[in-house]
């Protein structure tokens, strides 16, 4: 399992990582238990970020391994606009609208918690005001209090908002609720471990099939959205009621039989094949034609009709649930 707390400081994070740490290696004495502190990116690119929190992590099977993380990739969107808004070209900081939802996906796949450890800002400010700080000052608090409601309500799903107050037994108690959640997810999420070239929801309303990352030797993971490439355009063009229902993966990341394992796996979803590389190899695998619609490759949209971006994202989705005849013409014969 792997557990991530998010929260803003003088919230409790560290405390309540501690007790869980020390309860999981109490567990699992044989089992390591990893962990992680995420704080300012080394490098301020992109490319750093998707590495720090899903590329460099994407081999291991997090449903057989265990990890606490104080912090994961929230702080794109919590202290980026504050403390560098030179990095942000929209709210999500380096990761953007398309990164932050590639890492969610990522992380759904995985079955990672995310918590939020909330304190209200008369607290946060009460400590901070009390042991001082070398990163924020009291009067951010507030306005780092709303980006932390602003990442709560654009993640993927956020298990727990969790409000610990002062005292031994409370943090033991918040720790125990947290590893029981954490630990019904990972075994959820299990299944998916067979196919760790695909990021998203167990149980999607769509799989979105692509054809072939560009670079193979820079991740297994799909559509990795870096310097306005395809996969930027694709990930920033679905609706935000609309990409929590979407699972990728790569049309050269599966052969027939394990096409079929997968989609059974996800409980048969509604297939959006991207792109006439895509559907040849659907095709090749046996899928009846009645189970999927081919729609363009979103480096030929972003190419030829880049305008079109929004009603790209709302044609893919249209096909998730009902077929909407205003969107037909997105199909390729």
């Amino acid at each position: 399992m792997f557990i991530v707390l998010e929260g803003a400081d003088a919230s409790g994070k560290s405390t309540l990582a501690a007790e869980i740490k020390q309860q999981l290696r109490l567990a699992n004495p044989r089992t390591e238990v990893r962990e992680f502190h995420k704080g300012k990116p080394e490098e301020l690119t992109r490319r750093w970020v998707l590495h720090e929190y899903a590329v460099d992590i994407e081999n291991i099977d997090w449903t057989d391994e265990i990890a606490v993380s104080d912090r994961w990739h929230w702080g794109e969107v919590t202290y980026a606009p504050t403390k560098r808004p030179e990095t942000c070209k929209d709210e999500y900081g380096l990761l953007g609208v398309a990164g932050w939802r590639w890492v969610e996906l990522f992380l759904e796949s995985r079955g990672v918690t995310q918590c939020w450890v909330y304190q209200p800002l008369e607290v946060i400010t009460e400590r901070i005001n009390s042991r001082g700080d070398d990163f924020v000052d009291a009067h951010e608090l507030a306005g780092i209090l709303d980006r932390y409601e602003f990442g709560y309500n654009k993640a993927y799903n956020v298990e727990l908002k969790v409000t610990v107050p002062q005292g031994e037994k409370y943090v033991k108690y918040a720790a125990d609720v947290i590893i029981d959640a954490a630990t019904k997810k990972s075994m959820a999420a299990k299944p998916l471990s067979k196919f760790p070239m695909y990021i998203g929801p167990r149980h999607p309303n769509v799989l979105l099939i692509g054809d072939k990352r560009k670079d193979p030797t820079e991740t297994i993971l799909p559509f990795m959205p870096v310097n306005g490439n395809s996969g930027d355009y694709l990930l920033s063009s679905l609706p935000e009621l609309g990409w929590r229902s979407c699972g990728i993966i790569n049309s050269d990341d599966f052969d027939e039989n394990s096409l079929h394992d997968l989609l059974d796996v996800l409980g048969g979803p509604r297939i959006v094949v991207l792109g006439r590389l895509a559907e040849k190899k659907v095709r090749q695998c046996g899928l009846e034609e009645e189970r999927y619609v081919v729609l363009p490759h979103p480096q030929y949209v972003r190419r030829f009709h880049h305008d079109d971006r929004f009603e790209y994202g709302q044609a893919i989705m249209s096909f998730a649930y009902n077929r909407d005849e205003r969107y037909t013409h997105w199909i390729l014969p």
